[in-house]
């Protein structure tokens, strides 16, 4: 047996403290393959018994591995796990483009390559909620489940608030455009226009000075000269709304506020779900439809905002792992392996507060689009 055999021997043994002989004669691994090169036994080297340590002391060991021959007839699938993210971290310094191209048709199979940059494709919309904090830090809200619900074919489910104002004159009326304000006036019109009110039956002074101006003693109209005043008399509506008169209308006004703010409570927390996807997404969801048969099947996509540094992290917190989960295909999907990223501290998923309330200019601006729908 030669020296190089008793070398190889040592090299294919496997153990750190054989190699560590090596290292002792050939001080780097480099020379050591170099010597192996010149006598000729490079179908005796597996070069996935290469130490985790000399990958990192030596970064550009993978190209002379390759440039030399070593990798002739190896693939990605071929190597030991220890060794894999090295190589792929080798082919995306080599050729980006073509490196992650491999990994789209091979390992992480979920990501579609289009013209603009890497795609996410999903089984169903709710599976975005996986990029969402489970246990939120900024408030007690699973942020994970609400995502899921928001992102779900049910939509949110939530306790809906009822009692959302006690007084529907400052809260509705007064929030009202011109143009719902002439809505209003010509229901009011419409219910109790132009027919005689006796001011006994009411308190408000306005119906008072009413009479007067109209000249009628106790009696009053309402009439389109004076409908637009009686809208800015808050005691005069509320009088109007609390008696007989427009008591259907109050009913109204309570229903539009009710579903104006629930409304625009949903449409925050929606903002919110889909404010926080632009952290890792850069495009609003894509369906895609396809025609299976007499069914139109929709399939939905969204643009990832840097699958490279994402796949490129990944590949460095794991290199030279010997754990099931350390290499890319154990996940399988980009999904997947952002969640493990996500549980290594190395990204952050998705968080934010819920408020307890919308924002009130939100619920004024619903309070103007459903008026029509009610009054």
């Amino acid at each position: 047996m030669s020296k190089l055999d008793k070398f190889l021997e040592w090299f294919n043994d496997g153990r750190e403290s054989e190699y560590d002989k090596i290292l002792k004669v050939f001080q780097t691994t480099r020379r050591f393959l170099q010597t192996v090169i010149k006598f000729g036994e490079k179908d005796e080297i597996d070069i996935s018994y290469i130490p985790d340590k000399e990958w990192k002391n030596d970064n550009e060991l993978f190209d002379f591995i390759a440039e030399n021959g070593f990798l002739q007839g190896i693939g990605y699938d071929d190597l030991e796990d220890t060794v894999k993210n090295y190589y792929l971290l080798w082919m995306m310094t080599k050729d980006t483009n073509s490196a992650l191209k491999y990994i789209c048709d091979n390992i992480l199979t979920d990501v579609v390559i289009r013209d603009d940059g890497y795609w996410l494709r999903l089984r169903d919309r709710d599976e975005l909620s996986e990029f969402f904090a489970k246990s939120s830090r900024r408030s007690d809200y699973d942020v994970q489940d609400i995502a899921k619900q928001v992102l779900g074919e049910d939509g949110l489910d939530y306790e809906r608030y009822w009692d959302t104002t006690d007084d529907v004159y400052r809260d509705v009326i007064e929030e009202l455009d011109e143009k719902n304000i002439q809505t209003l006036a010509n229901y009011i019109l419409g219910s109790i226009g132009n027919i005689d009110l006796n001011t006994n039956d009411y308190n408000s002074d306005f119906f008072e000075e009413l009479a007067q101006i109209q000249a009628r003693d106790g009696v009053f109209q309402i009439t389109q000269d004076n409908v637009m005043s009686l809208i800015k008399d808050e005691d005069a509506m509320n009088e109007l709304m609390n008696g007989k008169d427009l008591s259907d209308l109050k009913s109204d006004l309570y229903s539009i506020h009710s579903n104006a703010y629930n409304s625009s409570y949903e449409n925050m927390i929606y903002g919110q779900v889909m404010e926080g996807l632009k952290e890792y997404f850069s495009s609003p969801i894509d369906e895609v439809a396809k025609q299976v048969g007499e069914k139109t099947k929709y399939t939905p996509y969204i643009k990832i905002r840097d699958f490279y540094s994402n796949v490129l992290a990944f590949i460095e917190n794991n290199l030279g792992m010997g754990y099931s989960d350390s290499i890319l295909e154990y996940f399988g999907s980009y999904t997947g392996m952002m969640g493990q990223l996500f549980q290594e501290d190395v990204y952050e998923p998705i968080d934010f507060r819920i408020d307890d309330y919308p924002d009130y200019r939100e619920v004024d601006k619903a309070i103007n689009d459903y008026f029509g729908d009610y009054i």
